[in-house]
């Protein structure tokens, strides 16, 4: 059998090992898809019966408000398949499908990475990553951004960060558009994709600069590095537009991503949360009990207010001014609470589950298995840095976005799901190097040994 014939059967086991996972998953939680933690089966279900996106109660129409508090993508999906009345089977089925095309997908940029066989290890940690398995079961947003992580890395990998032959570059131009259309799904799914763009869009610009300058490889300056970049912001802007549109005539306010954001970040700084988890030890949670009385709280306080808070717009701006004066009045706390969201955010095992305290075993298992993952990451990261690896910087500029991000906003291990395709390339990488470096230190000794016997 040959080596190409080996990879494929090996491709065909880790997809199929994807699928099962998966599929045993669904069968066997199918009523976790019903759950609407985050609304977006409300949202979802207004969309399938003509009231548009709007949150409240489908069946009083008094109830009904517009809104504009989750991204759009993920309720329109349920919505689509919520009309066709598959209802959360359909919504397990779907979500099965795009676990496996980012195995897939994961492959294929491990394959134009130059990973080789490696590419299929790198597919092998998606199908299996325990973050990703478990929101299967969950109408949630993990799955389908960890699905456009996956093409969106493959896109730049192939259009964007290898500099393409002279002939090809009018070529790639329009794969460029679909990768800003892929970015702007990406965008509507969750806004923190958002800040990868604008991460990415500085670095190639100040790339294209010195180069033009002379400054950085004067001999073969990117001249097409300003047509790809308009072509990749049209394809953005093209799929955000609807959204965008939408909120100017709701709202009279030109909304890009959601009215969320002062929530999140008032969550994870404000002085109760400073006080029950930041002030705390380490794997102290904030309780259910202290949470709902905080959230009353809030409401309360929004009610006071003069001029009166109406409508999404003022309450989020109203919510990020709040958390700008905790920060404010409390730095050290703030900063305290930053490293405490990293942490979170790198976790290798998630700090509650049932399962996690019924079956401690499966904890451990977890984080031996995160622990290994990441610090293999971690080296991945410093190879690409040390060796100037131009075709990997997508990875990293992912990465750094979402880190960052996360840092000032409200975020707990889920978080990070958008990032596992990234991750398992990396952390293959990483191992590869650290492989080849304890097999260069034991030809080392074996020559010297060699050497000594010889004397």
């Amino acid at each position: 059998m040959t080596q190409t014939r080996r990879c494929f059967f090996a491709l065909l086991l880790i997809l199929f090992l994807a699928g099962g996972l998966r599929i045993a998953l669904v069968y066997l939680q199918t009523d976790q898809l019903q759950q609407d933690r985050d609304a977006y089966i409300a949202i979802a279900g207004n969309l399938a019966t003509g009231h548009g996106f709007s949150s409240g109660n489908g069946t009083n129409a008094a109830k009904i408000q517009p809104t504009a508090f989750r991204p759009p993508l993920y309720p329109v999906l349920l919505a689509v398949i919520y009309f066709l009345g598959a209802g959360p089977i359909g919504v397990g089925i779907v979500q099965i499908i795009l676990g496996v095309l980012t195995v897939w997908l994961t492959w294929r940029t491990g394959i134009r990475l130059q990973m080789k066989g490696a590419a299929l290890v790198a597919a092998a940690i998606v199908a299996t990553d325990p973050v990703l398995l478990q929101y299967t079961t969950f109408s949630m947003t993990e799955v389908l951004s960890a699905f456009l992580t996956s093409l969106l890395l493959y896109l730049l990998v192939t259009n964007i960060a290898a500099e393409p032959a002279l002939e090809e570059k009018q070529a790639l131009l329009p794969l460029s558009f679909w990768t800003g259309l892929v970015w702007g799904l990406a965008i509507l799914c969750r806004p923190t994709y958002l800040a990868f763009f604008g991460i990415w869009i500085m670095v190639r610009c100040a790339g294209s600069v010195l180069h033009k300058l002379r400054i950085l490889n004067p001999v073969t300056p990117r001249k097409s590095e300003w047509s790809q970049m308009t072509y990749v912001a049209a394809g953005i802007m093209l799929a955000v537009s609807p959204w965008l549109i939408r909120n100017l005539i709701v709202f009279h306010a030109p909304i890009l991503t959601t009215t969320h954001g002062g929530y999140t970040l008032l969550l994870g700084n404000n002085p109760v949360f400073y006080e029950e988890v930041v002030q705390k030890p380490w794997g102290t949670v904030w309780s259910g009990e202290s949470l709902d009385a905080w959230q009353r709280s809030l409401e309360q306080q929004i009610a006071q207010e003069n001029p009166p808070i109406k409508t999404e717009q003022e309450r989020d701006r109203w919510m990020y001014e709040r958390a700008k004066h905790n920060i404010a009045a409390q730095p050290d706390l703030f900063v305290q609470a930053c490293i405490l969201r990293f942490k979170r955010f790198w976790n290798i095992s998630p700090l509650t589950s049932s399962t996690l305290i019924s079956a401690p075993l499966i904890g451990w298992g977890i984080a031996g298995y995160y622990a290994v993952i990441l610090i293999g990451g971690f080296g991945g990261i410093l190879m690409v840095v040390w060796n100037k690896e131009q075709n990997w910087e997508p990875l990293i500029w992912l990465i750094l976005s979402f880190t960052v991000v996360h840092l000032f906003y409200w975020t707990n291990m889920r978080m990070r799901a958008p990032l596992v395709p990234a991750i398992a390339l990396l952390s293959v990488l990483g191992w590869s190097q650290i492989s080849r470096f304890f097999k260069f230190g034991s030809s080392v000794n074996a020559a010297t040994s060699d050497r000594r016997n010889n004397l």
